[in-house]
């Protein structure tokens, strides 16, 4: 469990269904242990150049076709600087290879999915170069710092229900492997789903 920062100020519900599975793994693993992994860096400055060179040809054309949050974000990634993006994509290959040397001493991480509970459905700004682990706000509470940091590691990745929140917003948990270790990483993703029934629990939803 790489507690730094993935476990930083977590929404007290995550925090408890989080801690409960963690206490599942514990009798489906050998050993729990916390462990620091290297820091990611400021994620947006891979990823938003990267989004603008995708979206290019549309959004220069068609903008009026992408939703407002998702336009601007698109639009304000190409401001970004090459030096800057070609710094980033280098430091993408060195904690690539770092990430590594944490395989040494365990098979899997473990961390929540997201920080905060899902969000609603509703008009938000998007933020973008949020610094260490990436972009929030456009994610909600916690937004999309747990999930893109484990782009840039580049490893295999995978969210399995772990609970719901009291008003009834899905609750995540993150299990992720060495380079093509996906089947270690589904093996314990497995064992979670057969020990518990989370995966089979639905909110319930209003009109």
């Amino acid at each position: 469990m790489p507690r730094s920062p993935f476990f930083d100020n977590l929404d007290p519900e995550v925090a408890k269904a989080v801690e409960a599975a963690i206490d599942v793994l514990r009798k489906l693993t050998a050993t729990v242990k916390d462990i620091e992994v290297p820091a990611t860096g400021n994620i947006a400055d891979v990823w938003n150049p990267e989004i603008y060179a995708y979206h290019t040809p549309w959004i220069t054309k068609t903008p009026e076709l992408y939703q407002d949050a998702t336009r601007t974000l698109i639009q304000r990634a190409g401001d970004g600087k090459s030096a800057v993006y070609a710094q980033a994509r280098h430091q993408v290959d060195v904690v690539r290879r770092d990430i590594k040397k944490v395989f040494a001493n365990v098979d899997l991480l473990v961390t929540p999915t997201q920080r905060g509970t899902a969000p609603l459905i509703v008009p938000q700004q998007p933020a973008i170069n949020a610094g260490r682990g990436g972009a929030t706000g456009a994610a909600g509470a916690g937004g999309i710092v747990n999930t893109g940091a484990f782009d840039i590691y580049g490893l295999p990745t995978i969210s399995i229900p772990c609970g719901f929140s009291a008003s009834g917003l899905p609750i995540g948990l993150q299990i992720s492997g060495a380079h093509f270790a996906e089947t270690t990483v589904i093996a314990l993703a497995y064992a979670y789903e057969q020990t518990t029934q989370w995966h089979k629990a639905r909110p319930t939803l209003t009109a």
